[in-house]
């Protein structure tokens, strides 16, 4: 009883020291890490336009300027536990699928956008008023070199719920095969 309630112990502590290390911050253009805390609001004349701002260890407090920002790591704000991420140097994008093929959307409306292999974000021709069809070709070109995967998504309608199911698989499907040289 006394070693299953240390085990206990010992898992807790380790689980509260992993999170503890866990910290805010943005990596910049330039490739700099600063750490601080991130907050969400809206702007004074446009509430429907997110904007971020971002306090730093030694206090200081500023607006998040998209165009400077490559990655903000948020943990315990509005979008709880994410990763944000800009697109035109002008809008926050949060990641919501993570993998080879990644999935962004809009933090202030429900547009979708795409990125694999860590490439350039482009916008998603799925969700939202997209047709299927154009959804259903984007992710087929992405998804073309794992033939089992692309074969399955033929069978399936373009819906966004569908190729949220099938970008998944890619990506853990991906995650298990060795790189291919």
């Amino acid at each position: 009883m006394k070693k299953q309630f240390l085990l206990l112990c010992a898992l807790f502590l380790m689980n509260v020291l992993s999170h503890a290390q866990e910290r805010e911050y943005i990596v910049t253009k330039s490739k700099d890490t600063i750490y601080g805390s991130v907050t969400r609001g809206t702007k004074i004349f446009n509430p429907a336009e997110v904007k971020l701002k971002f306090k730093d260890e030694a206090g200081n407090e500023s607006v998040i300027d998209p165009a400077e920002v490559k990655t903000i790591r948020s943990l315990n704000g509005v979008d709880g536990d994410s990763f944000i991420s800009t697109i035109h140097d002008q809008w926050f994008v949060k990641r919501i699928v993570d993998g080879r093929i990644k999935i962004y959307k809009f933090m202030d409306v429900a547009l979708l956008f795409i990125s694999k292999d860590d490439s350039e974000i482009t916008s998603a021709e799925f969700g939202g008023f997209s047709p299927r069809s154009k959804g259903h070709a984007q992710i087929k070109e992405l998804i073309k070199d794992n033939p089992e995967i692309s074969m399955e998504f033929d069978t399936m309608k373009g819906s966004e719920k569908n190729i949220l199911y099938i970008i998944n698989k890619y990506n853990e499907v991906e995650k298990i095969l060795p790189p291919v040289n």
